[in-house]
């Protein structure tokens, strides 16, 4: 078994542990340091890390880390080829060719099959492949060729990995080494000597070649083995990377004597690829995955939730190549926050030279207008970055060098982090009044939602429907740059918001024939509810966490200024998008952030709870479906909001929860969704409505028709119960303890299906 230092004896030394870096093929440019810090941190480590550097010495035009390597590379400016002697230009020439033999080039430039055991072609389009994979290819072999061929190359390199090493002294030492780095490294380790005293406490080694028998075959040492200084092995491979060919090389290294042996981890990092163009090599990518960012993190005693400037998926997005834009949230540091790494007293200097010059204002919106000001100067490309100052944030489109820049100038511009921002989707008779008792709550008490108004976040509205008459009170547009602004006409051709707001409000001309089944009278479950439209969702039902925060943020600044029944008393969200654990905790994105504060400032947040419930898997015996637990989205699992599921909209008891319904609990342990309501085939505003004969109305399921139910029940019992606005814990509490249980798991259906009758007699 290898042995593992404790925190106690490494702290015994007196000294924390280090971290050194070894590159792979490529051209790289020194910043290779910093993108490296914050894939794997979020942060640049500064001194604390230290990248062992060598690509200027294979690429001579690439400046160096000083003057001494420097001219070391210029030297070998010219064709090194053109001086082998003949001899050792035949070995070259029979080593490339073996190794090109080996990874089957020419098999996956063609798409073809497997070569052998293990070996496996990219599973990618032609146009993606073939440009891809003779990239990877002629840096690797050339870049290898050099480092086994050219003359002096392997000891320069060698030697600046022992220059990093000689330089953490006595401190155990994290080694991360990427593709051919890791030759580099294995080298030097296996010949470590009492001058170089090398102490691995951890050797983490991403997109290795070390398996490849060529590579092997040129190996310093008769025997393969984990080097004695070595600690800790873990090895990573990508599946399509086709550098690392063989992706478990534990088996052909045998163990040192302390019995360290090579923990292999195929890892399939799917959302780099996703993300832009594919590069299943990439370090980045590599470094990014959670489980390397774990392994890193447990050597080096850091804290993997520690704080960080760059989120772990904008961090993937470093590896992007070309000028291809993402879509960010940076969030920008409040008045009297430090930025990370600068202390208390750092910051009352900085606020003190800002009264004295008045750089920049001391007030929030001053500082996000200085950031978007000051990023507007960075950018390339002013108008394609789509810089847009929201309350607390300002979203962009930035490239990766973009990224960087505003990563390592994070202290200046007074930016908190850098989030990605995210992708949202819509959560796709009103014979459902009676399932929730709006019906007789109507007939009993009148609550019809008069007094109140409700905010709708979605794809828009098409104002000019029957249905709307009365109810619109106005609808902005949030998708694009700069302030909310008014849409007239007002229009979905989606139709995925008319859907959901007709459900809240409003009802059909009275007496006429409408819908499918040519019903009359249709209503919303609150009809005089009055609404404000946010469009945050494209006419696709796409949208970003951006347009949604700058919704929030003119809701929020609306609300300060309102007064009566002039102030936006609840939203409705029948969208949302997957939570990734790596990058924030549960209910603590931005967007949740947002939300949070919203609620707290006394306005009710309804969530469609999503449609994840079921999941498709491809088995021996055909497809099939499975049930999927903790598949709450975000923001549905934010604590501070009424998360509804759906269960069927005539017989809720005995059919029970919709199949297609999310499932609680949260990925941190809480009891969602919080209550369940009608959302199979209700039948609600048709957006295309002009021109149809009887088709104003139609049909639709999900989650997105079950929150707006909620939402319009609790509008009509804030018509009747005014005192509870403003109140939403309480409001959340009535909700919830006046539920009909359907008798099922509470992490299906949550308390179970509201009663507005039950809500209003009870207070």
């Amino acid at each position: 078994m290898a042995t593992r230092r404790t925190k106690k004896s490494v702290a015994a030394t007196d000294a924390a542990p280090a971290l050194i870096y070894i590159h792979g093929v490529g051209r790289h440019a020194m910043p290779i340091k910093q993108q490296w810090d914050l894939a794997l941190f979020g942060r640049d480590k500064g001194q604390q890390s230290a990248m062992a550097y060598w690509s200027d010495l294979v690429h001579s035009d690439l400046g160096g880390p000083n003057a001494k390597h420097m001219a070391k590379g210029l030297e070998q400016a010219g064709d090194w080829r053109a001086r082998l002697d003949t001899a050792t230009r035949a070995k070259l020439q029979a080593f490339e060719g073996e190794l090109a033999r080996e990874l089957d080039v020419e098999a996956i430039l063609q798409g073809s099959g497997p070569r052998g055991p293990g070996k496996k072609v990219l599973p990618l389009p032609a146009w993606a492949r073939k440009p891809l994979t003779k990239a990877f290819l002629k840096s690797f072999i050339a870049d290898t060729s050099a480092y086994f061929f050219a003359p002096g190359m392997r000891e320069r390199i060698q030697e600046r990995l022992r220059d990093q090493l000689l330089g953490a002294g006595d401190r155990p030492v994290t080694l991360v080494a990427h593709s051919q780095g890791s030759i580099v490294a294995y080298d030097v380790l296996s010949h470590a000597n009492n001058k170089l005293k090398a102490d691995i406490d951890h050797l983490v080694t991403i997109g290795s070649p070390l398996g490849v028998q060529e590579i092997q075959d040129m190996l310093e040492g008769k025997t393969l083995k984990v080097p004695e200084c070595v600690r800790r092995w873990s090895n990573f491979a990508d599946p399509m990377d086709p550098v690392a060919l063989d992706k478990a090389i534990g088996n052909d290294y045998a163990p040192n004597k302390r019995g360290t042996h090579i923990r292999d981890d195929v890892i399939f990092n799917k959302k780099t690829r996703l993300s832009f163009e594919f590069n299943p090599h990439s370090a980045v990518g590599y470094l990014a995955h959670p489980r390397v960012r774990e392994a890193v993190h447990a050597s080096l005693g850091e804290d993997s939730m520690a704080r960080f400037v760059v989120a772990r998926d904008v961090a993937e997005l470093l590896a992007a190549d070309g000028e291809q834009r993402h879509s960010v949230l940076i969030e920008v540091l409040e008045p009297g926050y430090p930025a990370l790494g600068e202390t208390a007293e750092e910051v009352k200097t900085i606020e003190k030279e800002v009264r004295q010059d008045g750089k920049v204002g001391l007030r929030l919106e001053d500082r996000v207008a200085s950031v978007a000001e000051r990023l507007r100067r960075l950018v390339e490309d002013e108008q394609m970055a789509g810089i847009d100052p929201l309350r607390r944030f300002v979203a962009a489109k930035l490239n990766a060098k973009e990224l960087q820049t505003v990563a390592d100038r994070h202290r200046d511009l007074r930016v908190y982090a850098v989030w990605k921002s995210t992708l949202k989707r819509k959560l796709t008779d009103y014979r459902s009044l009676g399932v929730i008792k709006a019906d007789a709550a109507s007939a009993s008490f009148a609550a019809d939602g008069a007094g109140v108004t409700w905010a709708v976040l979605d794809t828009g509205i098409e104002a000019d429907h029957p249905h709307f008459k009365d109810v619109i009170e106005a609808v902005y547009n949030c998708t694009e740059p700069g302030e909310p602004k008014l849409m007239k006409p007002a229009r979905d051709p989606d139709g995925h918001g008319s859907h959901v707001a007709g459900v809240i409000a409003g009802r059909s001309e009275p007496g006429k024939e409408v819908g499918p089944e040519r019903q009359k009278n249709l209503r919303g479950i609150a009809p005089e509810t009055r609404l404000v439209v946010y469009k945050v969702l494209s006419d696709e039902g796409e949208g970003e966490d951006a347009w949604i925060i700058k919704a929030l943020d003119h809701i929020a600044a609306h609300n300060e200024t309102a007064t009566g029944s002039r102030a936006i008393q609840g939203i409705n969200l029948s969208l949302g998008g997957p939570f990734d654990r790596t990058v924030y905790g549960c209910g603590f994105s931005p967007i949740c952030a947002e939300l949070r504060r919203l609620w707290r400032a006394g306005v009710l947040v309804v969530v469609a709870c999503g449609n994840e419930g079921v999941l498709d898997v491809q088995t021996d015996a055909g497809e099939v479906e499975i049930h999927t637990p903790m598949s709450v989205g975000d923001p549905a699992n934010l604590e501070e909001c009424i998360a509804v599921g759906s269960v069927h909209a005539d017989r809720p008891h005995l059919y029970g929860i919709s199949a297609f319904s999310s499932r609680g609990p949260t990925s941190d342990g809480r009891a969602k969704p919080d209550v369940v309501a009608p959302g199979e085939r209700i039948l609600s505003c048709n957006s295309r409505w002009k021109g149809t004969k009887n088709e104003s109305y139609r049909y639709d399921s999900g989650t997105s028709m079950a929150a707006p139910h909620v939402s319009g029940l609790l509008a009509a019992f804030l018509s009747v119960r005014r005192e509870f606005r403003g109140r939403p814990d309480e409001v959340k509490r009535l909700l919830m303890e006046t539920c009909v249980d359907l008798g099922r798991d509470r992490y299906h259906q949550g308390r179970g299906m509201p009663n507005l009758m039950q809500m209003l007699m009870k207070v």
